[in-house]
C-alpha cells in the first residue's frame, strides 16, 4: 500500500538508524534541538551582526515547526493501521498495508494486515453459511430478505419489473405425520430442486421456513410468470419423490405471485403474494389465474397479483 503520509517514516526506516520506532521519535524530537544549539554556537563564533534574540527566535520557531511536522509524519503508520481496521469493520475492505518494516510501527502494520486477512478468511465462509438454509442449500429467510430488498431498490431506481412468488408445499404436515420428519426433509429438498432447475440464472429461490419458499424473477425480460410456474408444476407431476426403494409420492404446491407495482417496502409485496397463495390454497386452484376487476381475460397475467394454486397429486398412501 503506497501512502504519501508514510514517506518520512519510510525514509527514516531506510536509514537503518535508529532501528526502533521510539528512537525515531526521539531523534526527531530532540535532534533538532542539537541543530538549534549548533546554530547558536555558529552565531557566537562568527559574530554575525544580527541581534541575537531575533536569530534565536527564528531558529527556534523553524526547528519546533519542523520537529512537530516530522513527529506527525512518524505517526502515519498508527493512523493508517487505525483507518484500515475501521474500513474493514464498516465495509469489509481488506487493507494492503506495507509489511516490510521491522520497528514497532512496522510490526503494527504487518500484524494488522495479517490479522485482517486471517479474520476475513474465517468470516466470509461463516457469512455464507449464515445466509444458507442447511437443508436445501438455498438462501435462508435472512439472506432472502436482504436480496429482495436490494432487488426492489434497483427496480425503483431503474423502473424495472420483478415478480415475487410465495410457494407452499401442500399437505406437508400430513407427510411428516404419516411418513416421518426424515421423509419430510426429503420432500423439501425435492421441491427445492424441482423449482430451482426450472428457474433462469439470475433469478433466485429462498427457503422462508418450514414448507414455504419465496422465489423472485425479473419479468422485464421474461414477461409471463405463468410459464415459469406451469413448468414447475408440470415437472413436479412428472417427478415423484422417492422416499424408499419401494415408496414414492407426487408433491403438489400452492403458489401466489405478485408483480412489483411501486410498493415502498418488500414486506408489502410479500404480503400480497402470501395472500394470493392462501387464496389459491383455499380454492384448490390447479393453475395460475389473474385477478382482475373485470371479467377474466384469456391472458392469465396482470400487473397486480397473480394467484397460483395446488397442483393435482397428493402423497401416495393418504386417505
Amino acid at each position: 500500500m503506497e501512502d504519501k503520509n508514510l514517506k518520512t517514516y519510510a525514509m527514516l526506516a531506510r536509514l537503518g538508524f535508529p532501528k526502533s520506532y521510539w528512537g525515531k521519535v526521539m531523534l526527531v524530537a530532540y535532534g533538532l534541538l542539537f541543530v538549534l544549539a549548533f546554530c547558536l554556537l555558529a552565531y557566537l563564533f562568527l559574530g554575525a551582526p544580527a541581534p541575537l534574540p531575533l536569530v534565536l527566535l527564528v531558529i527556534a520557531t523553524l526547528a519546533s515547526a519542523a520537529s512537530l511536522w516530522m513527529i506527525r509524519s512518524l505517526l502515519a503508520p498508527i493512523r493508517i493501521a487505525t483507518s484500515s481496521l475501521k474500513s474493514y469493520r464498516d465495509n469489509r475492505k481488506v487493507p494492503e498495508l506495507p509489511v516490510g518494516f521491522s520497528d514497532e510501527a512496522g510490526r503494527l502494520m504487518a500484524n494488522v494486515q495479517h490479522t485482517v486477512e486471517d479474520l476475513d478468511t474465517s468470516v466470509r465462509p461463516l457469512q455464507r453459511l449464515a445466509g444458507t438454509d442447511h437443508l436445501t442449500g438455498l438462501l435462508n429467510r435472512r439472506a432472502g430478505e436482504d436480496r429482495l430488498s436490494g432487488d426492489l431498490s434497483r427496480a425503483k431506481r431503474s423502473e424495472g419489473t420483478l415478480t415475487v412468488a410465495v410457494v407452499d408445499v401442500n399437505e406437508f404436515k400430513a407427510i411428516n405425520d404419516t411418513h416421518g420428519h426424515q421423509a419430510g426433509d426429503v420432500c423439501i429438498r425435492h421441491a427445492a430442486d424441482v423449482i430451482q432447475r426450472n428457474m433462469r440464472e439470475g433469478d433466485w429461490l429462498a427457503r422462508w421456513g418450514g414448507d414455504e419458499f419465496v422465489m423472485m424473477w425479473d419479468t422485464s425480460v421474461f414477461a409471463s410468470p405463468e410459464v415459469v410456474l406451469r413448468r414447475i408444476n408440470a415437472d413436479l407431476r412428472e417427478s415423484p419423490v422417492r422416499l424408499t426403494p419401494k415408496s414414492e409420492m407426487l408433491l403438489s404446491i400452492s403458489v401466489g405471485a405478485c408483480r412489483y407495482s411501486g410498493e415502498e417496502d418488500f414486506r408489502e409485496l410479500l404480503a400480497k403474494a402470501d395472500a394470493a397463495m392462501y387464496e389459491a390454497k383455499r380454492e384448490g386452484r390447479a393453475w395460475v389465474l389473474a385477478k382482475q376487476a373485470a371479467a377474466p381475460s384469456p391472458r392469465l397475467y396482470s400487473p397486480e397479483c397473480v394467484e397460483g394454486s395446488a397442483i393435482a397429486g397428493r402423497a401416495l398412501g393418504f386417505p
